[in-house]
Formats: C-alpha cells, structure tokens, sequence
C-alpha cells in the first residue's frame, strides 16, 4: 500500500492528512505544493518550480522545528520539509491564503538527518486542487482570526521586556501589521461589509455586546442613521455601569438603541444584519466575535456571513424584538424565542432567552446521533448541563451513552467546573479507548531549542478561546455546525440574549470549521504537555531515526492514531472528501504564517 492523502480546504490554511505503511529508516515526511496563487498572496521562498502555462507553481513547505540533535540554529529559522521533516501524519499549512488554488503531494525523507533522500517510488500522487476561502453550500461562508497570542511567531516580533505592553499599543493602531494578521480574515471582512454598506446606501441592523474597536467604530459612524445598533453594555458587575460609553459617544447621529441589562442579563448577540437601500434583509453575519480589539485579536473567534434573506429576515425581526424590548426582558420576548426559526430542512435559528432548554434540547440529540466525532471549542459553557457535559457522557466508560470509537477534540478555554460541581476534562494519555482529547490553553514558559517563551494572554484578558463551537461527523453522511453568540449552556440558553445557529448538511462548512478547530487544538495540545512537564519537556525535535512511525497498530497509541486518521479520511467514503465548494471570498495577504 502507497501513501494516501487527502486535503481539506480552510479559509486562509489548508489541512492534510496521509496514511503510509512503516517505511524502514524514514526520518519524516516532505510536503510539496502546486499552487496557483491569487492577487496578493506571496510565494514561498522555497519555489522550486515556477509558474508553467497553467498558472500553477511547486514550492516546498517549511517547517520550523529541526532534530533535537541538530546544531543550533538563529531564532525563528525555518526550513524546507526536505530538510526537516515532518514526523507525523496531520498538518496545517498556513502558507496559503483565500482565493489560491493548490494541491499536495507526500514524499518520505530516509537516511540520517545530514543525509535526507527522498524516496520518490514511496511517494504519494498529487492531490486533486482544491480552492481556498471559497463559499459553501447556501451561500454560508466561514470567517476566523488567528487571535492565537501564545504562538512563536508573535513571541518573536514582541520585545523581551514588557511584551503585553506592546501587544496592546499594536492591536490598538490600525496600521499595525500585528493587528492586522491577528485580526484575520474576519477583519478583512468585516471592513468589506462596512465599506461596501456605505457605497451602496444599505442599512445595517447589528445587536452588539461590546463595542470599542478602532476601525469598526468610524466605519459604523460613517453610515450615520442607516447604522442601526442595539447596544448593551457589556459584562458590568454593577447595574448603571456601562463598557461602551465612549462608543455611545463616538456613534452620535448613528441609530443607536440601548440595551442596559447587565449585570442582570448579559446583551450577548454578536449579529450584524446588511438590508439594502429600501431595508430589505440580504444577509447575515454572526458567531463569537465582540467588535473590539481583543475580540478581533486576541482571542481565537469564528464568524459566519450567509446569504440568505430569509434567514436574515429573522435576525432582523429579532432586533426589532430587543429594540422594542429596551432595558427589559418581557415574557413575550421569551415565549416568541421558545420556537425555533427554520430556513428550509437543515438550518435552524434560536434566540434566547428561552423557557426549558429547547436549544439546548435539539443541538445535544444531534451530539448522541454522531457517528464518527465530535470537536468543538468553547469558553465557558458552565459547570452542569452544558453540551460539554454531553460530550463527556459519549466519551466516558461508565455512561450508558459511551461510544468508544466517537473521535472527540477540543478546547476549552478554562474548566468550567466548581469545587461543587467538578467537570472532569480530558487530557492527553487519558482515556485513550474513548480516542478523547480536550486542552486547556497554554504557552511556552521559557527559552527551548527552537522555541521563544510566549505570552499566554493579555493581564486583564480573560478569553483566549473565545469561540463556541461544535462540529460533528463534518466526512459523514451527516454534518452538522453549531454556533453562534451562545456559550453553550444553561445560563446562555435561560438568561441572556443570545443566538445559537445550527446548519445541517453542509460538508464543506463543516470541513472548515473542523480544520480550524484541529489548528487550535494542535496549538495548545503540546504546549499544554510542556507547562505540565514544568516546562522541561521530553520532546524537544524531530527523532534521528524511525520509531516515531505508527508500527503496531495494536498498541493503545497507534490504535489512537489510526482511529484519529480514519476520522479525517471521512472512514473511507471517497464521494464525502469532496466538500462542495462555490465561489472565492476577497483576500488580503498577511504579514507571514503562524505555527502549526
């Protein structure tokens, strides 16, 4: 049997997955590209071959960590996978952006690290293209941002001495890079639906929980009584307090509607509804994201625009609800939100508050229907009764409801549990039958080879994982995306605003929002073994040899690994690894690459 692979597109990353037999004195893998590169999107110095007639040109993707034997090298070196290569059978690459074209092929390295070869008669075929960034089915389109402040390649553009000082001046000016590669794709966007409501006379409807960023704001007050804002006043601890006084005051002559409900109530939605000219709903964006510095860059968010009027006609009915609710929370606010709005057959909307954990009821039947995974990130779902808490139930030996075999990942971005009411996460080496794998965030806390200590988190942020979302079975024969503004538990679902958006039947978004949720795990999962090992960790570089393969398929890890590779092959059935992908989103390039 050859090297098999396949390639899941994302926004602006491509995710990979290969299975190979044991190859005797491999050192890893090389990872080749055919690119076809849109406007804007920089080629790797690594090219090996350029542009034919086609339009499509090979590089070599790069890695940054080299043999934990190896010499020493400068800070923030990387080399070609030729060089060192990959010892594992997933990866990100970052080195793509929305509107290039590419595909892949797997070539292992063999011989000692001063005398890599590549085994081309071991070699997979290239992949089939695929495209980056594109739209999905229904006109839904995914949007992240790459908030990931414990990551080496900030560590390395921030100063030794007081980083967070510096991360917080840089995520405040508009014109930093830092900012703006931070900020991602969801900035991109958000400034092209501004922009562009401006140029067409269209109305926006948004309901908002915090409100103070630097570009949003101006852009918001450039559309003056055809930006329509319910705006709550964040997450105060005494009543009157207010976190977006300044922007009350910045979006004078601006149609601004208050919501003061915290601390009673959290004003949580984070929806914006675009209307044309005459005020007929075209679309809608939504997701975890607040419109502030920190929302936008320093916390791991997610989005989603979909353009669909119906779908936008229920948001904006729902703002006129809260609009007409003021500081309030009436009953018939809360009875209206207890039915479920639906778009067709597979997409269902709820607001809240609501009576009885309907939401709640509807998104954990699907979580016990999954067949082959669930991953999710969240922030704090709460201690009991939660769609972690059901989660756990599918992974836990003594439930009634445990699957074994469900594939289970995810981050937490804290343990929501109390001293009354512990949630038991899952950790690395845990639980291996059940194949589950929850992280909490973590950072590098000093100087190792080939790493920088990292910032964590900004001092007065709480979220690095602000997203709230779960996938499930995104290869099989029925995928299905939740997300929105709710955390996901009962506080979310009886007490606060909130939406909570649930599309079924659509591989494709739920192929990329599995691969960002892989990103983000893969991100946290070993530094999280670090900060445990009091950051002297046992793995410190790629092995100079090849027992780093998976070789005995019985034994309780490889067993993992395999499971964990079946679930990204979609088990097999071929017509499922081809999400339906329709037409490109706009881009901007970024400043550089992430680590995967």
């Amino acid at each position: 049997m050859g090297i098999e692979l396949v390639v899941h597109p994302g926004v602006d990353s491509a995710f990979i997955a290969w299975r190979a037999p044991f190859i005797a004195d491999c050192r890893g893998f090389a990872l080749r590209r055919r690119i076809r590169r849109a406007a804007g999107s920089a080629a790797s110095p690594n090219t090996v071959r350029d542009a034919g007639d086609d339009g499509f040109r090979e590089e070599i993707v790069a890695s940054w960590v080299g043999f934990a034997d190896g010499p020493e090298v400068a800070e923030g070196t990387r080399r070609p996978t030729t060089e060192w290569p990959i010892q594992k059978y997933l990866w990100s690459d970052f080195a793509v952006n929305a509107g290039d074209e590419v595909a892949y092929r797997v070539i292992p390295m063999v011989g000692p690290e001063t005398a890599l070869t590549e085994a081309e008669a071991e070699a997979s075929g290239w992949s089939a293209s695929v495209a980056i960034g594109a739209e999905t089915e229904g006109h839904a389109a995914a949007f992240f941002n790459r908030g990931l402040v414990a990551s080496q390649w900030l560590a390395r553009l921030l100063p030794d001495e007081q980083p967070s000082q510096k991360l917080e001046k840089e995520i405040a000016s508009p014109e930093s890079r830092i900012r703006q590669f931070l900020a991602g794709p969801i900035r991109d966007e958000l400034l092209r639906l501004l922009t562009e409501a401006a140029c067409t006379k269209a109305h926006v409807y948004a309901a908002l929980f915090e409100l103070n960023d630097p570009e949003l704001v101006p852009l918001l007050k450039a559309l003056k009584k055809r930006a329509h804002i319910v705006l709550g006043n964040g997450s105060v601890k005494t009543k009157g307090e207010d976190e977006n006084a300044e922007a009350r005051i910045a979006l004078n002559g601006c149609d601004i509607r208050d919501r003061m409900t915290a601390p009673r109530t959290l004003a949580h939605n984070k929806f914006l509804v675009i209307c044309d000219a005459d005020k007929t709903p075209e679309a809608v964006w939504t997701g975890s994201t607040n419109w502030t510095t920190t929302g936008l860059c320093t916390q791991a968010n997610n989005a989603v625009l979909i353009r669909n009027a119906e779908l936008a006609g229920f948001y904006l009915d729902q703002w006129h609800a809260l609009s007409d609710a003021g500081n309030a929370t009436p009953n018939a606010l809360v009875t209206a939100n207890g039915t479920p709005r639906k778009v067709g057959k597979r997409t269902t909307l709820w607001f809240t508050p609501l009576r009885g954990g309907l939401d709640l009821d509807q998104a954990g039947e699907l979580i016990a229907a999954a067949r082959d995974g669930i991953l999710f990130l969240m922030f704090n779902p709460g201690p009991r009764g939660t769609l972690l808490n059901d989660i756990i139930e599918l992974a836990s030996p003594g439930s009634t409801n445990y699957k074994p075999d469900l594939y289970i990942q995810g981050v937490v971005n804290q343990n929501p549990g109390t001293d009354k009411n512990p949630v038991v996460l899952f950790n690395r080496g845990e639980r291996i039958e059940a194949n589950a794998d929850v992280v909490l965030p973590a950072a590098i806390p000093g100087a190792l080879k080939y790493w920088k200590k990292e910032l964590l988190k900004l001092p007065r942020s709480h979220a690095m994982v602000h997203s709230k979302v779960v996938v499930i079975d995104p290869y099989g024969e029925h995928p299905v995306v939740i997300t929105g503004s709710h955390n996901l538990g009962p506080k979310a679902s009886g007490v606060n605003d909130e939406n909570l958006l649930i599309i079924e039947g659509n591989g494709a978004l739920a192929s990329q929002y599995a691969g960002k949720i892989m990103e983000i795990y893969a991100q946290y999962r070993w530094r999280q073994s670090v900060e445990k090992q009091d950051g002297k960790p046992s793995w410190s570089g790629l092995a100079n040899d090849d027992k780093w393969q998976i070789a005995d398929p019985a034994s309780p890890y490889d067993k993992r690994r395999l499971r964990e590779l079946d679930f990204w092959f979609g088990r097999g059935r071929e017509p499922l690894l081809k999400p339906l992908l329709i037409s490109q989103k706009p881009t901007t390039a970024g400043p550089g690459q992430t680590d995967s």
